[in-house]
């Protein structure tokens, strides 16, 4: 059996991995006892797997305005990675307040008192509870059974109750819940705080009822215990950009500034979500709590990066400055009927492989909205025919991510951005 050596394996193959990647992938496979033939043809089989594996940008055509396998809301990162005030004073020249700016933009947005950033929203609740445990002597968390969640990536809500110690009381049924439940409970369970949470990722029709932020308030003062909101999606935007747009998705959504009105003493949400940004969790409401939150020895744990911040602090301006178009994600999604169809004309005319223009539509995701169904003319290619071609797509330079529907390849291109689509039509072309 011929051999060969692992530098001469490494050179065989044209890749731009880094080359002591290339030498652990050759030392593997040779390790193995492969022959020459072998090893040649299973070394350029790893590193074209282990290539796909890099986390780079990719065309999103499936549809899903949030993705959560292609990295949620998408943003136009603006972030140099140069050196940053994010925690010094330039009128002072000393250390200054991290995120003052963002902290005071923030508040403004939603009218809260006070607010602050950690990495993702299951560390908004996890930290809350935590620190609420130790300084308020808080021993039990009362929610409805109807908002006992399980999201992606095997996210329990019960699971996250259990790591902070604290006692998870359950209340109402499934699809009901009263404010009799929750006062029950309550007189049960003095040390606790009232929990509710948005379910995100499904939805209760029939014959259900639930208690309002509200409702839950008034019980919440009545107990003298805190009402806390995980409301996971996070919508800020103005209801009269929505108007403007004819956008009737959230007419029955609560936004963050509501639930805060409403009587919340913590709001929490997430930043890629319908804010639109990056990922992050945000926690706002009581200077009190929040303050708490800051002092607890695990948030700096959790707290977000300078790069994190600042998309946030850039995508809070665009909401204040009323240019809510200028984030991807209500730019998708305010994108109208007639402009997508302009749009998918002109890059059918611009494909000569066969393929046809069919009715579908889209899907806001990132577990938001989950029976909304956005009309959208789409372009539909026949997989079979042209044999591999969503691997092909994969293994471009900017890969480009259809949806798949009865062996055809789905193109939508209501989550990609109008500058895409030469790379869609050239990519189309050379299947």
């Amino acid at each position: 059996m011929e051999n060969i050596s692992v530098n001469a394996l490494v050179d065989s193959y044209e890749n731009h991995l880094p080359r002591e990647i290339q030498l652990e992938i050759a030392k593997s496979i040779l390790a193995e006892s492969f022959g020459k033939t072998e090893a040649l043809q299973e070394f350029a089989k790893k590193i074209d797997s282990f290539s796909l594996s890099r986390q780079k940008r990719v065309i999103n055509c499936t549809g899903t305005l949030l993705h959560t396998n292609l990295g949620r809301a998408q943003s136009r990162m603006s972030f140099s990675g140069h050196a940053t005030n994010v925690e010094y004073d330039l009128e002072k020249q000393e250390r200054g307040i991290r995120n003052n700016y963002l902290t005071s933009s923030m508040n403004i947005l939603l009218n809260s008192e006070d607010v602050c950033f950690v990495n993702n929203n299951a560390s908004s609740l996890f930290l809350t509870l935590q620190a609420l445990k130790k300084e308020n002597k808080i021993e039990a968390v009362i929610i409805s059974r109807g908002e006992i969640i399980e999201i992606g990536g095997s996210y329990r809500l019960p699971e996250i109750i259990q790591e902070t110690g604290m006692k998870l009381v359950e209340v109402g049924t499934t699809n009901k819940t009263h404010p009799k439940d929750y006062k029950k409970a309550l007189k049960e369970n003095p040390n606790s705080l009232v929990l509710k949470v948005h379910r995100s990722n499904f939805s209760l029709s029939g014959f259900v009822e639930e208690v309002s932020i509200k409702e839950l308030k008034t019980i919440a003062d009545e107990f003298n215990v805190l009402l806390i909101h995980d409301l996971g999606s996070g919508l800020v935007i103005d209801r009269k950009f929505l108007e403007m747009q004819n956008i009737s998705y959230f007419d029955k959504e609560i936004s963050v500034q509501e639930s805060l009105e409403d009587g919340s003493d913590i709001v929490m949400f997430s930043g890629d979500k319908l804010f639109g940004s990056i990922q992050s969790g945000i926690i706002a409401g009581s200077e009190d709590i929040i303050t708490k939150i800051k002092k607890y020895p695990l948030f700096r744990t959790f707290r977000c990066s300078p790069v994190v911040t600042y998309e946030l602090q850039k995508t809070t301006e665009l909401y204040l400055s009323k240019e809510e178009k200028s984030i991807p994600f209500w730019l998708f999604l305010s994108t109208s009927r007639q402009e997508l169809d302009e749009r998918v004309q002109n890059v059918s005319k611009q494909i000569s492989l066969e393929h046809s223009i069919i009715e579908d539509f889209s899907l806001i995701g990132g577990g938001s909205m989950p029976d909304v169904k956005i009309s959208s003319s789409v372009i539909s290619v026949n997989d079979k025919e042209y044999g591999e071609a969503q691997n092909m797509l994969s293994k471009l330079d900017i890969p480009i991510v259809p949806r798949t529907k009865d062996n055809n390849l789905i193109f939508d291109l209501r989550s990609s951005f109008v500058e895409d689509d030469t790379h869609i039509i050239n990519a189309l072309n050379n299947l």
